[in-house]
């Protein structure tokens, strides 16, 4: 996992000041003031603000497609309600000046919902859960975080990861600069168990299955999270819209499918 994923969660919050520093990419449409409901027979337009962070909403290389999490969830909504989606791309830290700015309608990209955010958006009812994951060695018998008292542990630089395996008594602590440095150092038996982000793991384990490591499961995070989308103060109809949007996705198969496309399951689902 990258620092910026670790970011994405708990990411101080930056000043409107940064919105002129935004940029757009080739496939976003910027400034499109589309949020809320539209008039006439124009089919209405979304514009989501994403960070294009794999696997919560990014752009395919590729195709140009929408894909992630997120992305996924955006796209189900805006078929059954007939909208089209445009991009915007910016670090993550900004997404909220730039839905302030109107640069976008919706932040759509794994963004926690936090009191401290709730002051400046609002948010969408959830739309799954999400926090760290703990991997094993495949012959492990460690079953959670209870039992790694004495054990060699592992994280990533820079990330809150770190933190987290301090508090947790074991004999000594590893740090790897990379996820692929880190997941190695289970596959090789290094470490006893490393902690690590779960949507991010979960996707690379669907990528790239790996029958020499494991996610204990089922696993109670130590920093869980709720998702959801956010949208201005202002724009009550686009909320509600989204809101009903989701609630008709979990009604569907489809919506556990997209989680577990990404590697996410049951345990992150949300009502």
């Amino acid at each position: 996992m990258n620092t910026q994923i670790t970011r994405r969660r708990f990411a101080a919050l930056v000043p409107m000041g940064v919105a002129a520093a935004l940029a757009m990419t080739a496939c976003g449409g910027g400034g499109s003031g589309t949020g809320g409901s539209s008039g006439g027979a124009e089919q209405k337009t979304i514009t989501i603000a994403t960070s294009n962070d794999a696997p919560f909403s990014f752009t395919d290389q590729a195709t140009g497609e929408l894909k992630g999490i997120d992305g996924d969830m955006i796209k189900a909504i805006a078929e059954a309600k007939g909208w089209k989606i445009k991009v915007f791309t910016s670090e993550f830290a900004t997404l909220i000046a730039a839905l302030n700015a109107k640069k976008a309608d919706v932040i759509v990209d794994a963004m926690y919902i936090t009191d401290d955010r709730k002051k400046q958006i609002n948010f969408t009812d959830p739309w799954y859960t999400e926090g760290e994951a703990m991997v094993v060695p495949a012959d492990s018998s460690l079953k959670s975080r209870d039992d790694v008292k004495g054990k060699v542990l592992g994280a990533q630089t820079g990330t809150v990861f770190k933190d987290l395996v301090d508090s947790l008594g074991g004999s000594q602590v590893k740090l790897f600069d990379s996820q692929a440095a880190l997941l190695a150092a289970v596959e090789n038996k290094q470490v006893d168990a490393v902690f690590t982000d779960s949507a991010v793991i979960g996707y690379s384990l669907v990528q790239k299955p790996n029958p020499k490591l494991k996610l204990v499961d089922p696993y109670k995070p130590y920093y869980p999270g709720i998702i959801g989308a956010g949208v201005r103060k202002d724009d009550s109809q686009l909320l509600q819209d989204l809101n009903s949007g989701l609630a008709d996705l979990k009604k569907t198969p489809k919506y556990l499918e997209i989680l577990k496309k990404y590697g996410l399951g049951e345990a992150n689902v949300t009502k």
